[in-house]
């Protein structure tokens, strides 16, 4: 049948569709096919060639299971996408009908090469049926999202490119005249077929072709056989239009998410470990190439969609910062830009220096000279970041934000000796005392005898005595007066309920989060080592930790170097000693609270319900605020930003007053915090909010509101 084709009959007495019926030279679209299939491929390996030109290693080749089942989950059932429920079930309508569509076509494909039956019978009802309904709603979610996209206009959208558009109408066009040719198909053959008995299986197979096709009664069936063939003809080369474009525009992250889903940070949240750190001959990332092929798969994966930026606290107090933006998108386009020569490079390494002075590249700047932290990612934005985790969160795609950010810090720090004053002062504090504070270590356990809990704690040092737990109470516990007074509360807590633990007073180091977070790794790691050879030396094996940053740091990241306790932040210990009955508070407080959830105990380790159920057992009222749990806003402090000065942008507040009027926005008795840094910005926050008012909203940690209702 190489001239002639198959003709549309009339309805089958078994319910069915004849493939290619009414088609002339239906044949050649098999042979068409390959053109943009070999255009695909090609541009697939293009990209993937991209991310192989990175020097920086990342090793995702463990849990295989778990990395299959994050890639079903997340592509498939859209998990992660559907978070953000109108959007996200639109995008998720779309993407499930384009793949049932996709499917249905594959089938028509091995009808030809392979000789498959046709589907029949109640296989046909069925499958059509799920195709042409998800079809319809993939149409459904294109118009939702065009219209969030440009009569909504979001503000996380505020990078919406001219492609974007194209690609939503090209899409749409696709699927709509994939109707009007099932339309067509479904009247021409309800006329033919004069004499029905019952109801026509194409109204149910097709509810919604069907419906297209009573928009057409009113055509012959000559006019009705034209245009299903000249549509035909038209969807399948909009349609190879549209594969072909797919690695080369916004479309590539259909593949890039997949690929990100599999090879996706499966362990605890920690910043990546420098091994052999004395024979490392460049610290971080200052070229592009610097970076692991897991930071470039990123790139290519991000889609835009703005939820890193809804939820960036320095985004949305006016920072530089915008990990959408000048992060991740500014990385992208220097990425695009800079592989052609790159790849040029590594096959004639010899040519360099010449590609590198081409007369097109003189006449403007040449992107092998460009510095991708001053000219495309810049210092502000670097040292903007808190390390909050909102942006990895959030994401739908699993972009790692932080890891690129701390990359860029290290090689600041440790490489070019460009940082801050204030980071520079802070790392010369834990250098010589061992805290950033600069307070003498010496005097690292004086709090017990100045808040009068010495005789109740076992300070491993002096006493030697046996212990369940090692209390690691941290810098602040010991330097900061106000936050001495939580340690107090705590031990008391812990001396109640009949804990053993001990204390290493002055064998004990700061954590060195903020060394780490601030870009000093080698700084964190002497802490850390000094850290371990105190655990071991003294056999620890269980560490309730005072401060979520030195709880994250201990938990996730002390493992990297050989570190392995099992780690417990207070207010998992208190949950849990209450549940036992071995706390029992005497009097319910009865005050209305607002609770902060600080990020390194929140998105950082997921613990949220155990400060929770600690308050509620004290009798504290919690009001939920919008900005809480997972979506809860940061108080500025994290990733180091404690030491480094915050200056408020034109027009906005700072990120810590910013978080205190959501916290006082319900009017609580008082503002509950679990966190040492997060308690001295929102204290700081609101005495410069409740200036004038004779009695301010209390700050309090969760372990005195508890002792409060103890005693």
């Amino acid at each position: 049948m190489i001239f002639g084709f198959e003709e549309l009959r009339g309805f089958y007495e078994v319910p069915m569709r004849e493939v290619g019926a009414n088609i002339p030279y239906e044949w050649l679209i098999y042979l068409f096919m390959f053109i943009p299939i070999g255009i695909i491929l090609a541009g697939m390996w293009q990209r993937i060639s991209v991310w192989m030109l990175a020097k920086g290693e990342i090793h995702r080749n463990d849990r295989l299971w778990d990395r299959t089942v994050s890639f079903l989950v997340n592509s498939f059932a859209q998990a992660r996408v559907i978070r953000k429920p109108l959007a996200g079930w639109m995008h998720a309508f779309l993407f499930w009908g384009f793949l049932v569509l996709a499917t249905a076509a594959g089938f028509d494909a091995a009808h030809y090469w392979l000789g498959w039956p046709h589907l029949a019978g109640a296989l046909y009802i069925g499958f059509s049926w799920v195709v042409d309904v998800l079809g319809f709603l993939a149409m459904v979610g294109i118009l939702v999202l065009a219209f969030i996209r440009y009569i909504q206009k979001p503000e996380r959208l505020n990078d919406t490119k001219s492609s974007d558009g194209w690609v939503i109408l090209l899409i749409f066009v696709i699927l709509f005249t994939g109707f009007i040719i099932e339309g067509a198909r479904v009247q021409a053959q309800l006329q033919m077929t004069p004499f029905l008995e019952g109801r026509p299986y194409e109204q149910i197979a097709s509810p919604f072709g069907w419906i297209f096709g009573l928009a057409m009664s009113g055509m012959s069936v000559d006019a009705l056989l034209m245009w299903h063939r000249v549509l035909w003809w038209f969807h399948m080369a909009i349609a190879f239009l549209f594969i072909a474009l797919v690695p080369y525009t916004k479309l590539w992250h259909i593949f890039a998410s997949m690929f990100n889903y599999f090879f996706r940070d499966l362990e605890p949240s920690a910043n990546r470990m420098v091994y052999n750190i004395e024979e490392a001959e460049s610290f971080g990332a200052e070229k592009i190439e610097d970076f692991g092929w897991k930071d470039l798969l990123d790139l290519d994966a991000c889609i835009r969609c703005g939820r890193c930026q809804e939820n960036c606290p320095a985004y949305n107090t006016g920072k530089h910062l915008n990990p959408k933006i000048t992060l991740i998108q500014h990385m992208k386009e220097h990425m695009d830009a800079k592989a052609p020569y790159l790849k040029e490079a590594k096959l004639h390494p010899e040519a360099e220096a010449e590609m590198a002075m081409t007369e097109e590249a003189s006449e403007a700047v040449n992107v092998m000279d460009q510095s991708l932290i001053y000219d495309v990612v810049t210092t502000d934005v670097i040292w903007d970041c808190t390390n909050c985790r909102a942006c990895m969160e959030h994401c739908p795609m699993y972009i790692e934000h932080i890891p690129k950010i701390t990359e860029f810090r290290r090689n600041l720090v440790m490489w070019q000796g460009d940082m801050p004053g204030e980071a520079q002062a802070a790392f010369t504090n834990m250098e010589r005392n061992y805290n950033p504070w600069g307070v003498g270590w010496a005097g690292r356990a004086g709090w017990l005898q100045e808040r009068g809990v010495r005789e109740i704690v076992n300070l491993l040092p002096e006493d030697g005595g046996e212990f369940e737990y090692l209390l690691y109470a941290g810098c602040a516990v010991s330097f900061d007066d106000r936050y001495k007074r939580v340690g107090e509360a705590l031990v008391k807590l812990l001396n109640a309920a009949g804990v053993s633990f001990g204390y290493l007073g002055t064998e004990e180091y700061c954590c060195g989060d903020s060394a780490r977070r601030l870009g000093n790794e080698y700084l964190y790691q002497t802490l850390a080592s000094q850290n371990l050879e105190s655990f071991n030396n003294y056999g620890v094996k269980k560490i309730i930790v005072v401060c979520p940053h030195g709880y994250n740091t201990l938990k996730n990241e002390y493992p990297q170097m050989g570190g392995k306790f099992e780690v417990y932040h207070y207010t998992e210990i208190l949950a849990k000693l209450i549940a036992e009955g071995k706390l029992k508070p005497n009097k319910a407080l009865g005050a209305k609270m607002t609770y902060h959830d600080s990020c390194f105990l929140g998105r950082h380790n997921g613990v949220y319900d155990q400060p929770r159920a600690v308050l509620k057992a004290a009798g504290g009222s919690i009001i939920e605020i919008e900005k809480g749990r997972n979506f809860g806003f940061c108080c500025g402090a994290g990733g180091g930003r404690m030491w480094l000065e915050e200056h408020a942008v034109e027009g906005y507040k700072r990120i810590n007053d910013t978080r205190t009027d959501q916290l006082l926005a319900p009017a609580p008795q008082m503002i509950v915090t679990n966190c040492p840094f997060c308690l001295t910005m929102i204290a700081d926050g609101v005495k410069g909010v409740e200036t004038d008012v004779e009695d301010p909203t209390k700050v309090l940690d969760v372990a005195e509101v508890l002792w409060q209702s103890m005693s």
